[in-house]
């Protein structure tokens, strides 16, 4: 799951024969339901998605063939100088989150609590982690770290936390999320 560093995106499926590949949507960045799951596109040949992107999304698994998709991302001065933008991109405007993420939503090197849910797997070993998700100012109620998840910092911004080689890969604990 990631947010894009663009205004707009514009995802434009160009062909080949596949299967799976959806594209997982979540909520915008800086909006209480950020990481809560609103839809599954799923690609078709010839079809475009739009979305903003601060809206956080990830490709689900190509489970047979080969997708061949074009990304055009698309920046706007005049909006990059505007204060919302600058608010957000500052963690000023960011809602508190009302809820825990929802699974799919969460992701391995952005969000802070990731290890509270899920286990890391062998495909994050390779990934560095700069969770910052959600800002302190921004957690759900009952908000709590998981194992690696904090250095005492009070901005939520640079906690490294651990890498997948630092925990468990693979399994979740008995009765975890």
């Amino acid at each position: 799951m990631h947010t894009d560093d663009s205004d707009v995106t514009f995802n434009i499926c160009l062909g080949r024969d596949f299967e799976g590949a959806g594209l997982s949507v979540c909520g915008d960045m800086g909006d209480s339901a950020h990481r809560h799951f609103t839809y599954r596109h799923t690609h078709r040949v010839g079809h475009c998605l739009m979305h903003l992107g601060r809206r956080r999304h990830g490709a689900d698994d190509i489970t047979a063939g080969e997708r061949i998709n074009l990304i055009i991302w698309c920046k706007g001065a005049a909006y990059r100088a505007s204060r919302h933008y600058l608010d957000l991109q500052q963690q000023r405007s960011y809602a508190a989150e009302a809820a825990p993420p929802d699974d799919i939503c969460l992701s391995y090197t952005h969000d802070r609590d990731f290890m509270r849910y899920r286990t890391a797997g062998a495909r994050h070993a390779a990934m560095r982690r700069t969770p910052w998700v959600p800002p302190r100012s921004a957690e759900y109620p009952g908000y709590e770290e998981g194992p690696c998840e904090s250095d005492g910092g009070s901005d939520g911004v640079g906690d490294v936390g651990c890498d997948a080689e630092d925990v468990a890969v693979g399994e979740r604990e008995e009765g975890a999320l």
